[in-house]
């Protein structure tokens, strides 16, 4: 039996539905009560399966974020290590409210280590290094949208590249993004602003 509209809306036309933007909501809401679930796990029953697919979640993103602010791919690769098994080691002890924040919270932690256990003079030549490497087309998706785009983050302040990737890579709420970076939401709206302009610039 088919369904009518009540009488009273009969004349009313229909309005579509948005099915993709109806379905990109309705998975990032499972996504995130997915992960609570797992951080819940791993909290209560330090459940390694739960944090191994937490893992396999965040891995390239944390690895992509540290890729942009360590000298080698071996720094890299230590340091994502690094960032899972300090995760690891707090979530088995502490509750975790936002997972994506997390996991750049003790991301930005591993970095300041890495370069407080450093000589100055090392630190600065791993900085001068990265200014000038922009070639990160082997770190990227295939589509060339996707490279290009990296390519000109590589040339923006930290800062603004940061906010960018967060926001638009890993599609991070403004919330989490200010808890990642420790600023406050409306400092976060400012700073995605400003990145953006710049990012304009670099075409």
């Amino acid at each position: 039996m088919l369904l009518q509209k009540p009488a009273d809306l009969q004349g009313l036309p229909s309005v579509p539905l948005n099915c993709n933007v109806f379905q990109n909501f309705a998975t990032t809401i499972m996504s995130m009560h997915r992960h609570k679930f797992l951080l819940f796990r791993v909290y209560r029953f330090q459940d390694s399966e739960a944090y191994g697919e937490l893992y396999d979640i965040f891995f390239e993103r944390i690895r992509r974020f540290l890729y942009f602010k360590l000298p080698t791919r071996e720094d890299v690769d230590e340091a994502t290590n690094e960032v899972f098994l300090r995760g690891w080691e707090y979530a088995t002890s502490s509750r975790v409210e936002q997972v994506n924040a997390f996991f750049y919270r003790v991301a930005r932690n591993v970095i300041a280590d890495f370069y407080r256990h450093r000589k100055q003079e090392d630190s600065l030549e791993a900085a001068e290094e990265l200014t000038a490497r922009t070639d990160i087309e082997k770190e990227a998706s295939d589509r060339e949208e996707q490279k290009d785009l990296l390519r000109r983050l590589a040339k923006m302040r930290e800062e603004y590249r940061d906010v960018l990737m967060m926001r638009y890579l890993d599609e991070m709420s403004i919330h989490e993004i200010g808890q990642a970076l420790e600023k406050s939401s409306a400092n976060v709206r400012v700073l995605l602003y400003r990145a953006k302009k710049a990012l304009e610039k670099e075409k």
